[in-house]
């Protein structure tokens, strides 16, 4: 087994454990990938003023809540 693949595997599980145990409060990178869009979408939806709400205590952070990002998909589900 190489160091890739181990990193690789190490990643996957990240990723796993994140979508079953997401935190309370999440960047944005966490948040996209918790709703499954790009952070790029995240950043236009702000920018349009649409999306799940965020809260943004200084122009370099930006934070969701957990709570916040499911009532958004609960709001658009198809």
């Amino acid at each position: 087994m190489t160091i890739e693949m181990i990193g690789q595997q190490l990643a996957d599980l990240h990723r796993d454990l994140v979508r079953s145990h997401p935190p309370e409060v999440m960047t944005p990178p966490e948040a996209a990938e918790y709703i499954g869009v790009t952070t790029e979408t995240l950043f236009r939806w702000r920018k349009d003023g649409c999306g799940p709400k965020f809260s943004q205590p200084n122009p370099r952070i930006v934070r969701y809540l957990r709570d916040d990002l499911v009532t958004f998909l609960k709001e658009y589900r198809a």
